[in-house]
C-alpha cells in the first residue's frame, strides 16, 4: 500500500473529488473564494502557480523552485499564514490575563 505524504492530503482528497467539486461550484453551493483556495491547493508545489528558476554561476545547473499556493485549506501554508496572523494579532493586544478576539471576515 502507498502512503501519501501527509503534508499534502488535502491536495490528494481535493484532487480525488473535483469533479464532484466542481459540480457544486456550478451549482453555486460553493464559494468563489472556497473554489479558487480549493484549486490553488491542488496545484501546490507545481509550476503552474509560478516559479523562480535559479542558475548556478559556476556549473550552470538549473533549480527551479515552485510557487507555494498561501491557500488558506492548504496544510503547509494555512499553518504558516496562521502563525504569522497570531503573531500578528498578540503585537497589537493589550498584556492582560484574559483577553477576548472576534474577528469578522
Amino acid at each position: 500500500m502507498k502512503r501519501l505524504k501527509v503534508k499534502n492530503l488535502f491536495s490528494y482528497i481535493f484532487n480525488d473529488n473535483i469533479n464532484y467539486i466542481r459540480s457544486l461550484y456550478n451549482r453555486g453551493k460553493i464559494r468563489n473564494v472556497t473554489y479558487y483556495n480549493i484549486q490553488k491547493t491542488i496545484l501546490y508545489g507545481s509550476i503552474y502557480l509560478g516559479y523562480n528558476l535559479f542558475v548556478c554561476p559556476h556549473c550552470d545547473k538549473e533549480t527551479i523552485v515552485p510557487h507555494k499556493c498561501h491557500s488558506k485549506l492548504c496544510t503547509s501554508c494555512g499553518t504558516k499564514e496562521a502563525k504569522i496572523r497570531a503573531a500578528h494579532i498578540s503585537s497589537i493586544t493589550l498584556d492582560a490575563k484574559h483577553r477576548h478576539i472576534s474577528l469578522i471576515f
